[in-house]
């Protein structure tokens, strides 16, 4: 649901002149380790000044349109935000590179309720001062992916403090990066007093199976929270498709593991 775009938008300059405007957009069918199917509408949303609209307060409402041109039924909707540090591998570099600071993010999300069809959706915001802006998004198909478990999470620090997260590749992935551009997305959500007030990700290739955060980023993590839920999400890079794992919630990020025990965190 997040994306690298509204950071990049944060940098722009927009004029007074300019409305709000839609960062990023996507309609996604979604599946879960549990078993769970759904549909859901996201978008990112910055103000005439180019900052992010962290509560949602300035919308008053919400349409979206499927390509046929009907109003598609949405269900119970909400802005939410957090802080959050991100990163990504270079595969063609082989290398690991990460955010120095945090950002604060938002988004909209909203489960549809009917199934999606393939073509354009167009999406429609009105906010408080009666402007519109609309952006579009194209729904291909629907793909069935694999979905990563979290029982095969390995999680162990190395002896100058750097996190190593290992997992198991479906049998299933290799096929299916040969017919769809796919890519995973390895994020720790980060609870403090049981609640989620942060959170970390990094996109890597979906077969890469593991992901490296050097103790200073780990560091950085553990500095807002007291909880860390750890989950990979695998999806189509046109964002139409994506599954998610179950999270694996720990206390010990920075504890010292090995291969050997890291499965027997609390969940």
């Amino acid at each position: 649901m997040r994306s690298l775009v509204t950071a990049i938008a944060l940098l722009l300059f927009v004029s007074d002149a300019v409305a709000a405007e839609i960062t990023w957009m996507y309609v996604q069918h979604r599946k879960y380790e549990t078993g769970r199917n759904l549909n859901r509408l996201a978008f990112g949303l910055i103000d005439e000044k180019g900052q992010v609209s962290a509560d949602g307060k300035a919308v008053v409402n919400v349409q979206l349109y499927a390509p046929d041109g009907s109003a598609v039924n949405l269900l119970k909707y909400r802005f939410d935000s957090d802080e959050e540090i991100f990163g990504f591998y270079d595969s063609v570099k082989s290398g690991w590179y990460y955010s120095d600071n945090w950002q604060i993010d938002s988004w909209f999300r909203a489960n549809i309720f009917e199934p999606l069809i393939p073509g354009q959706y167009r999406l429609k915001v009105t906010t408080v001062d009666g402007k519109v802006v609309e952006k579009n998004f194209r729904f291909k198909k629907r793909v069935e992916l694999p979905v990563i478990s979290s029982s095969s999470f390995k999680i162990h620090r190395d002896s100058l403090g750097n996190v190593i997260w290992k997992w198991d590749i479906p049998d299933d992935l290799g096929r299916l990066i040969f017919d769809y551009h796919t890519e995973a997305r390895a994020s720790i959500d980060i609870i403090k007093n049981k609640k989620n007030v942060a959170y970390f990700f990094i996109k890597i290739p979906s077969h890469l199976g593991y992901v490296f955060i050097p103790h200073q980023i780990a560091e950085k993590i553990t500095s807002k929270g007291d909880q860390f839920g750890f989950k990979i999400q695998l999806e189509t890079k046109d964002k139409n498709n994506r599954t998610y794992s179950d999270t694996l919630i720990t206390r010990h990020i920075l504890t010292m593991m090995t291969e050997k025990n890291s499965n027997t965190l609390n969940k």
